[in-house]
């Protein structure tokens, strides 16, 4: 019975194998639609970019195309080709960008030629034609000291904050105001006025992420208030908001350090 049972077993077995799927299309792909996005204090830097194909048999050359409305800072060191040797299921474009400016935001896209795109799979259907590199230069952040937040109105609290700065700029960020992980960024410029630009400041569990944004002037300039250098004070007059509407206006004011 044993013996029996057991050859039943295997037979159950080897019908419930289904066939190995065998691609027969090289399916040159890039990995993801969009990288993701790359912050650097650095003004040039080069960022590989994973090319991916099915059949790793033999050595072959995908072609592409680079464009981007940033002009003289995107750039390939191969000469818009990327060459996969025999065995390799994966190969690198070396993207290089430089002349980064801080405080910029910059991107391309890359696309496969139509050769590449001829190359299909039609089972799996999975090939990424063109993907975008966005990168954004940060300034060298230094640490500025401690200062004194207070939020009577909207967070009504007070509590001590640290504070960075920019180097070689007048920009200042408050780490984590309202939430761990959110830094609020703002600016003290020539006139003496605090700039704040619209930037997330923490996650509600109800509607999502919060904006603030300063709100002293109504020409949308983003000024929140003024600095006064006599008492290190800078009053904060932010809008909060969220997708589906407005929290309102309410006044801060920061102790700088």
């Amino acid at each position: 019975m044993a013996i029996a049972l057991c050859g039943v077993m295997t037979s159950c077995n080897k019908d419930n194998v289904g066939a190995k799927y065998t691609p027969n299309f090289q399916n040159i792909s890039f990995e993801a639609e969009e990288a993701s996005p790359i912050t650097t204090a650095e003004t040039m830097l080069t960022v590989p970019v994973r090319v991916t194909r099915s059949i790793a048999k033999g050595e072959y050359t995908a072609n592409f195309t680079l464009k981007s409305e940033n002009t003289g800072v995107f750039s390939t060191s191969d000469n818009g080709a990327v060459t996969f040797a025999d065995g390799q299921g994966v190969a690198y474009i070396n993207l290089v960008a430089s002349n980064l400016v801080k405080g910029e935001d910059y991107s391309c896209t890359i696309t496969l030629d139509e050769k590449e795109v001829a190359t299909a799979d039609t089972i799996t259907k999975t090939q990424i034609v063109e993907t975008v590199v966005s990168i954004h230069a940060d300034y060298n952040w230094l640490e500025y000291g401690t200062g004194f937040y207070s939020s009577p109105d909207w967070w009504e609290e007070e509590y001590d904050v640290d504070i960075m700065k920019a180097e070689g700029a007048n920009l200042y960020k408050i780490k984590d105001l309202f939430a761990k992980g959110y830094d609020i960024q703002f600016e003290i410029n020539g006139s003496n006025q605090v700039v704040v630009p619209r930037q997330a400041s923490w996650k509600h569990s109800s509607y999502g992420t919060v904006y603030l944004q300063g709100m002293a002037n109504e020409d949308n300039s983003n000024v929140a208030g003024t600095y006064d250098a006599a008492t290190k004070k800078a009053t904060f007059i932010l809008e909060h908001t969220v997708s589906a509407g407005s929290f309102g206006v309410y006044t801060d004011v920061l102790t700088m350090p």
